[in-house]
């Protein structure tokens, strides 16, 4: 067409021909490899190419040519370069430049190995700011590649904080984290380097960054051993600073050391109690930062002046009445109790009261440690919580122990009328309380059942603690909440070692609430297992819980723990004969448990036939013989439940025994008046002394006689 520019002859072609644009050209020379400065001598390649064509193979058709997706499909991709080793790359660069990139890679490392790169590469270069990046980035990498052991111990008297942010009270119970054999080698290593670089920059930290690298270094202390001199450096650097630490850097490093176990003392500690009792007047402290601050101060069994402490309380009291977090709650409590028991701080009962009514709408959320501590550390202050907290910590720790299945449906079952059952206790009057109450608490449970809820469930070690508070605190649970109690415990009874064993028998004993025979069958099961770990103490409470709730032990079982309690008392006077006494660490039977043992021995047994068999009457007069070594510490009543309890065995202990046992009696009877004597006693005294045809101390009998005509 005249005017028009001549095309190639490729540009001549039909319709159907492909045509790259040069986008589409310039991805398929990034695919081939060609780099930028290939890319004139490639468009003087396709010039040429389009006004002298190649030779084609046969066949070709120019409209038949291959898309573009077929072409990208097609060409194979490059393997990424491999980067360069850390040194190589710091090769040739200024100490800044090798700084900064140090600093680069130590933020992007994930592994020990990754960290060990840098420490290694580095050496020397690694200035402060990198130190400080490196002791917040490695325990995170050491946690991942820890791994859970299972441990058999549960700390009881204080809260375990296992990071400087705020956590369970109780620690992770029943499991810690462990690093294998070969990360813990590679960890000793590197913690080694990294103290000598930290004494190596020492003087370059700010002191922001020397509360860093103190928290870093605890935190590896509990994987490998971490030199306490670098701790103690430290102290010396930080010592005239400490007036410039804010809230969350004077908590953060008291929990460093109480981790570390590094104990500061002296004037060190003036000024940190004057820095933080500066920071009460004028910073802001938030709940963790208190109980990290209350914890390792309870750990070293620092207290400080009571007025600073009254601070404090009140600085955790009103923090928890904001944010009504469980964990934090728990740990101020439990180094509060701490406090309590070692100097006899103790808070009023209306600050108490005020800390659980603050905590109780958190605890449906609450962690089993922190649920057992909040409760516990009361009860250690004789504090007594009150209803609705009770009501309200019943039902957390029924979902606890069954947090899914069938028993958190009932339970939501049955709140369907729980507003209607409240009202009509409400209006019933004080006889319906118990039924107000246990609807109260049904409902709640089914409320907080149908919510997403974490934290497992009780560990032996939390439970055992659990019954021994619930025990102890005056408000026995509501008796449908027993029965489901002792329904969902029932399964569990299989994992608890025997002092949650004993507590869970006593607690039930002490809220009279007998269990079913199905718990008493598993029980005795699991029980018979651990006699050999039972020492004196409970099994005397087991065999007296065991008859307060009026049942019947099986004769194998009950010789047992008869067989367990008089070896104890065979170590026990072997012991006494050597001359190591309790100093040898071996058992020692109380006077008052022996009487307890044989009474409820006694009761029990549901074969008296049994008892008379010659095996278990050489165990009864074991007891028997041991209780008279320890009659100078009886009183009239231990005389006499003791006595009556051999009557009723049908086992006479002899005429020496009997004597020195009633001039024992009668010099105790003189002492208190025999006050505590009933006539119904009285008289069981009088036929027992009878039936085994004794004569009576003379003085004895008076007394005896004199009782009985008193009732006349």
């Amino acid at each position: 067409m005249p005017g028009t520019a001549s095309c190639s002859p490729r540009c001549q072609a039909g319709p159907g021909a492909a045509r790259l644009s040069r986008k589409e050209r310039c991805v398929v020379q990034c695919l081939a490899g060609a780099s930028p400065h290939q890319a004139p001598r490639a468009r003087s390649q396709r010039s040429i190419s389009r006004r002298s064509p190649q030779p084609r193979a046969p066949g070709f058709q120019p409209d038949k040519a291959p898309l573009i997706g077929a072409a990208v499909t097609a060409a194979s991709p490059l393997p990424a370069p491999q980067p360069l080793p850390l040194d190589v790359e710091l090769q040739g660069l200024s100490p800044l430049e090798a700084q900064k990139r140090l600093t680069g890679r130590v933020k992007a490392a994930r592994s020990l190995a990754d960290f060990a790169a840098v420490i290694n590469a580095g050496g020397r270069l690694v200035d402060a700011i990198c130190l400080v990046a490196i002791l917040s980035g490695l325990p995170r990498a050491v946690q991942r590649a820890a791994l859970p052991v299972l441990t058999s111990s549960s700390s009881a008297a204080g809260a375990s904080r296992g990071s400087s942010s705020s956590s369970s009270a109780s620690g992770a119970a029943g499991a810690q984290l462990q690093l294998p054999e070969p990360e813990a080698r590679e960890l000793a290593a590197l913690a080694a380097g990294v103290v000598a670089l930290v004494r190596l920059r020492l003087r370059e930290f700010d002191l922001n960054g020397l509360v860093t690298v103190t928290v870093g270094l605890a935190k590896l202390g509990g994987y490998v051993p971490v030199e306490a001199g670098v701790f103690r450096t430290i102290l010396t650097h930080l010592e005239p600073r400490l007036p410039g630490l804010g809230t969350k850097a004077l908590a953060n490093l008291m929990w460093a050391l109480a981790t570390a176990g590094v104990q500061p003392c002296g004037s060190w500690l003036s000024r940190y109690y004057a820095a933080v009792e500066r920071q009460l007047e004028e910073g802001a402290w938030g709940g963790g930062d208190l109980a990290n601050l209350l914890w390792g101060l309870a750990k070293f069994d620092l207290m400080p002046e009571v007025w600073l402490m009254d601070q404090l309380a009140a600085a955790c009291l009103a923090q928890l009445q904001r944010s009504h977090c469980a964990a934090d709650g728990a740990t101020a409590l439990t180094c509060l109790a701490r406090y309590s028991c070692t100097y006899n701080y103790r808070l009023p009962d209306e600050v108490l009261g005020a800390y659980l009514a603050a905590l109780q709408p958190g605890l449906r959320a609450a962690a089993p440690g922190d649920l057992v501590a909040i409760v516990h550390s009361a009860v250690c202050m004789s504090h007594m919580p009150s209803r609705p907290f009770m009501l309200e910590f019943y039902g957390a720790v029924l979902e606890r122990l069954a947090p899914t299945g069938a028993t958190t449906s009932a339970a939501a079952a049955a709140s369907v009328g729980a507003p209607q059952a409240a009202a009509g206790g409400a209006a019933a009057g004080a006889g319906a309380a118990g039924g107000a109450d246990a609807a109260v608490l049904r409902g709640s449970a089914a409320a907080a059942a149908a919510a997403v809820r974490g934290g497992g469930e009780l560990s032996g070690a939390d439970f055992s603690r659990l019954l021994w508070s619930l025990s102890r605190v005056d408000c026995t649970p509501p008796r449908s909440w027993l029965r489901e109690f002792v329904e969902v415990a029932t399964p569990k009874l299989g994992s608890l070692r025997h002092r949650a064993l004993s507590e869970l028998v006593w607690a039930l004993a002490v809220w009279d609430a007998k269990p079913s025979g199905r718990f008493l069958d598993e029980f005795y099961r699991v029980s018979a297992r651990r006699l050999h770990e039972y020492p004196p103490a409970q099994i005397a409470d087991t065999l007296s819980a065991l008859s307060k709730l009026g049942c019947r032990a099986p004769a194998p079982w009950l010789g047992g723990m008869l067989a367990a309690f008089c070896a104890s008392l065979l170590v026990a006077v072997g012991q006494q004969g050597q001359g190591q006494g309790a100093a040898a660490g071996g058992p020692e039977v109380r006077s008052h448990e022996l009487v307890a043992v044989l009474e409820a021995a006694v009761d029990i047994a549901d074969d008296r036939m049994w008892l008379g068999q010659p095996q278990q009457r050489r165990l009864l007069q074991l007891l028997a013989d041991t209780a008279a070594s320890k009659f100078a510490v009886f009183d009239a009543v231990s005389h006499s439940r003791l006595v009556l309890a051999l009557a009723r065995a049908n086992l006479c202990p002899g005429a020496a025994w009997l004597a020195q046992q009633q001039a024992s009696l009668a010099s105790a009877w003189r002492s208190d008046g025999g006050a505590d004597i009933d006539t119904a006693t009285a008289a069981g005294l009088r036929q027992a002394y009878r039936a085994w045809d004794v004569e009576l101390d003379s003085g004895l009998a008076a007394e005896l006689e004199g009782l009985g005509l008193q009732q006349q």
